[in-house]
């Protein structure tokens, strides 16, 4: 599979119809203050869908919608990227 394209650009640099155009283009879009200063990095640990779904089931029981709910998404992947990644205890 191939790396997807991914444009940086300055929040409200492009039109709406432009975004959903490049998007259908399968083109992702990260709006950033400072498009010149994005350092693209690869994650050493990749989440499963099995996982990303136990993510998003986790920040849905907080009983909001919204952007509540994304951040909740955000933390959650987080910390399941944090936990897979981290080394082994000897506790036990």
């Amino acid at each position: 599979m191939s790396d997807p394209a991914i444009l940086f650009v300055k929040p409200k640099a492009i039109s709406q119809r432009d975004k959903k155009m490049l998007q259908q283009a399968g083109v992702l879009i990260v709006e950033t203050e400072n498009p010149d200063e994005v350092k693209f990095v690869r994650a050493h640990t990749e989440l499963s869908s099995t996982e990303l779904l136990s993510a998003a089931a986790k920040a849905m029981t907080i009983g909001s919608w919204g952007e509540e709910v994304r951040k909740a998404f955000g933390r959650a992947v987080c910390e399941a990227l944090l936990a897979k990644s981290a080394p082994p205890t000897n506790e036990g």
